[in-house]
């Protein structure tokens, strides 16, 4: 699970460098909760997000930030080379925030609309809403 996590995040990466650059500055405020997040946080907060970005046609994930981010997180021991060993911890939080998504908004995170979830996201300045960018 965490390898092809690893993976789709390098997809994400190179589909980013093509696409062109980010919405936003790492100075954000929803930016910088992202950022501070534990490991485990941070990486279930950012798969949420892309589930979410899939489920809406407004918003799409921004994958050129995720990279700068990674970068970022590497350079304090808190990005994907520190991530193998976390494999359990990532995959709990991610369960747990999942559920926590799914009861705050009252939808499921697959074959659901998620834009008002999104847009509630975005309005609330949340850390997930850091990775959706308007389309």
């Amino acid at each position: 699970m965490m390898i092809r996590g690893l993976m789709v995040g390098a997809a994400l990466t190179l589909a980013a460098c093509a696409t062109g650059s980010g919405g936003r500055s790492l100075d954000d405020p929803a930016v910088q909760r992202l950022f501070n997040l534990p490991t485990a946080q941070y990486f279930a907060t950012i798969r949420i997000a892309n589930q979410v970005a899939q489920n809406c046609a407004r918003y799409r994930y921004d994958a050129v930030l995720d990279a700068e981010l990674n970068e970022k997180r590497n350079e304090v021991g808190r990005g994907t080379l520190s991530a193998a060993g976390l494999r359990t911890a990532i995959e709990t939080e991610t369960d747990v925030s999942e559920r926590s998504f799914t009861a705050k908004h009252g939808v499921e995170l697959t074959g659901a609309d998620l834009c008002p979830a999104a847009d509630a996201e975005v309005l609330e300045g949340s850390a997930l809403s850091a990775m959706l960018l308007p389309v």
